[in-house]
């Protein structure tokens, strides 16, 4: 026997094969072997599926879920070169054999990152075992012939878990077999909120299509993505966008094993903004702090601009332990080291916002006693507090990514500017839920600030957090008790 198809590694001896895919408009000779599905031949529903499913449109992103040996990934990849593809699944050896069948389109292949690799010929394809794909990549589409078998609770703990990483309104499609449960799917999942009709049905197949709720974000714009090109040299394949930021359209960008994230930003301060970027970065690395190359930035129209940093993986802890912190904690003292221009000058932002910019902003009412609490803390007029220093601007672990204890990089520097160290030690506590962390960070902000300057940082750090969860109600929940967490330290 070769295996089950979707075990990691299939038992079995391997006895390659060749099977055929024709479909109107492709022809193509794949590779397979015992121990993955359909070995004997690409499967009726498969064929169902690219002969009515769409083809993604250009500089979007999909997932080719249990891919096997890559019939769906690659004729989509090869039917829209201009979209990303992602070729997942958990059998190694059909990992393999998909790896195979796009070299053979191409002429090699390369890595992308541990665990997941890019076919040269084949330059919007990758292909990856699930723990490998960036949890913080969203796609605007799925292709899948799911792995039925596996058991209904193990089938719907896996498509809910790729469904949610779907951007709104975009679309999954799924085919089933009838005799193996395709309308008590469709039925399971209209009732878990995932609207769900059938497109197709032929052969004893049904091609069911899933629809995200919400409305779908637009794809990043031609020329955009040109200007990107030109300033870059690089022509780049959309391969997600990055889930997590409140305003920035943030994306992953591909060129063979190469991997960068696109922000762009909106207002006019930003392209000199980013012009200062640069040589702060570029010191910040040779002083060996972690944070990533910048690989281009420059102007967009309507008073946009873009910034482009090298791919950095790993994953931002919540909560941060001990070891986490120490480890942000010997980053942050480099920023002692790093003089930036005066332009944008973070302790004057602070000193102005509570003299009399907290006026411009209307709290919810469930938040007044914490207001007034945190304007407690502070003299009035708050006096100008130190500058000079380095200053990230949004130094949490939300915006850390880490290997375990092993800080891989900490990102969105593009906020800095001058200012006291005590900003960024301040707004490290709402990331920590050990009380002896959080005195660490405490006492170390007021051994280099004092306490005068670290009080009116608290302050600012508590009033900015209200004022935002103010201004989108979706925060409201857990404002307060965030922001006595941070009171509870003033005491």
């Amino acid at each position: 026997m070769g295996g089950s198809y979707w075990e990691t590694e299939p038992s079995g001896p391997s006895r390659p094969g060749t099977v055929r895919l024709t479909l109107p408009d492709l022809d193509l000779d794949l590779a397979t072997d015992h121990g993955v599905f359909a070995r004997s031949g690409v499967d009726r529903g498969t064929h169902l599926l690219l002969r009515r499913a769409p083809v993604p449109a250009p500089r979007t992103s999909v997932l080719d879920l249990g891919t096997g040996y890559g019939p769906i990934a690659l004729a989509t990849a090869l039917r829209q070169p201009h979209a990303g593809v992602w070729a997942v699944d958990v059998n190694r050896r059909a990992l393999a054999l998909t790896l195979a069948n796009a070299a053979h389109l191409g002429q090699s292949a390369g890595p992308l990152h541990p665990g997941s690799v890019h076919p040269a010929g084949l330059d919007n394809l990758l292909v990856a075992e699930p723990a490998d794909v960036p949890p913080a990549v969203r796609f605007d589409g799925l292709y899948s012939n799911p792995p039925i078998k596996i058991g209904k609770q193990a089938l719907h703990d896996l498509l809910v878990s790729w469904l949610a990483r779907l951007l709104p309104g975009s679309p999954a499609w799924l085919v089933v077999k009838q005799a193996m449960g395709a309308d008590s799917l469709h039925t399971w999942l209209d009732s878990h909120s995932f609207p769900t009709r059938r497109v197709a049905s032929k052969q004893g197949y049904r091609l069911l299509r899933v629809t995200m709720p919400g409305t779908p974000p637009a794809p990043l714009a031609e020329e955009d993505l040109a200007a990107v090109a030109a300033r870059t040299g690089v022509n780049w394949t959309v391969l997600g966008r990055l889930a997590g930021g409140f305003s920035d359209d943030t994306f992953l960008l591909g060129r063979g094993a190469v991997r960068a994230v696109l922000k762009i930003k909106t207002g006019e301060g930003w392209p000199d903004q980013l012009d200062r970027l640069l040589p702060v970065v570029t010191k910040l690395r040779a002083l060996g702090y972690p944070t990533p190359e910048v690989l281009g930035a420059g102007p967009l129209a309507a008073e946009r601009s873009f910034l482009m940093t090298a791919w950095s993986s790993g994953t931002s802890p919540d909560p941060a332990n001990r070891a986490q912190l120490d480890a942000l904690l010997a980053a942050a003292e480099l920023h002692r080291e790093v003089h930036p221009p005066p332009e944008r000058d973070w302790s004057a932002m602070v000193t102005q916002f509570l003299n009399g910019g907290i006026s411009e902003h209307e709290f919810h009412p469930s938040l007044a006693a914490y207001t007034r609490r945190a304007l407690a803390l502070v003299p009035k007029p708050v006096p100008s507090l130190p500058t000079g220093d380095l200053v990230h601007g949004d130094l949490t672990f939300r915006n850390t990514l880490f290997d375990g204890s092993d800080l891989r990089a900490v990102i969105d520097l593009e906020g800095f500017g001058a200012g006291t160290v005590a900003i960024d030690l301040v707004s490290l506590l709402s990331g920590l839920t050990d009380p002896a962390d959080q005195r660490a960070v405490l006492d170390r902000a007021v051994e280099l600030s004092g306490p005068d300057v670290v009080a009116a940082c608290l302050a600012h750090r508590v009033l900015a957090g209200l004022a935002w969860a103010s201004e989108h109600p979706r925060l409201l929940p857990g404002a307060g008790e965030r922001a006595e967490r941070l009171l509870a330290l003033a005491d």
